[in-house]
């Protein structure tokens, strides 16, 4: 399609599993070679479904009458074609399961954590003021795991030292604990992404608000 813009063919699109869990995420270019091939389909707000060719109905319909109703929809536009852009595909054959457990790494954890220190609650919007604590000191026997390791500015990792929150008179403004893979993707993503993709997330078990 010769009318897609690079920025369009990278919009993501949240995948369901047959079960309709959320499994991963993928671009709207792979969603669309899925709906050609016939091993996806578009699942909207009511979960309806639908194949290539009712998409591609409900995509004209829209685009004729985007100025009447104001309509605001993006689409991806060929000689031939007009597809109007969706959030989630459903796979009625895919029996992967959800992911349970996601990598511990910095970024992750920045995530995790909001990118807010969690002693004081400053957010740390530069990557300059960002540094790891361990709740329980490594010398104390801390480890780095998700439950002992938390997102610290510089004043309250100097404040606390190698020592507790309660030695120090600090305390995390929440328990630290692994999140969970639907939970953390929410944040990478703008407003709009997130609550488009929340009641997907959320069936099943596959969200939960803390995170």
């Amino acid at each position: 399609m010769n009318r897609m813009t690079p920025n369009i063919l990278q919009e993501k699109v949240l995948v369901l599993n047959k079960y309709y869990q959320a499994v991963h995420i993928t671009s709207i270019q792979r969603a669309i070679c899925h709906l050609v091939k016939g091993t996806a389909l578009v699942i909207t707000d009511d979960w309806s479904t639908h194949d290539f060719a009712e998409w591609v109905r409900i995509s004209e319909f829209h685009y004729q009458n985007r100025f009447e109703n104001g309509d605001k929809h993006l689409f991806i536009r060929s000689p031939s074609l007009k597809i109007l852009l969706f959030d989630v595909i459903y796979l009625p054959k895919n029996e992967s399961l959800p992911q349970n457990e996601v990598i511990f790494t910095r970024q992750n954890l920045f995530l995790r954590d909001k990118f807010t220190c969690q002693y004081c609650g400053k957010l740390l919007n530069n990557p300059k003021d960002r540094t790891i604590d361990h709740v329980i000191p490594k010398s104390k026997g801390g480890k780095t795991v998700w439950s002992n390791v938390v997102l610290c500015c510089k004043k309250c990792n100097l404040k606390k030292g190698d020592r507790t929150p309660e030695e120090a008179g600090l305390k995390p403004l929440k328990q630290p604990k692994a999140p969970r893979w639907q939970s953390l993707i929410l944040e990478e993503f703008p407003k709009h992404k997130k609550e488009k993709w929340k009641k997907f997330l959320k069936f099943a078990g596959t969200f939960d608000e803390d995170g």
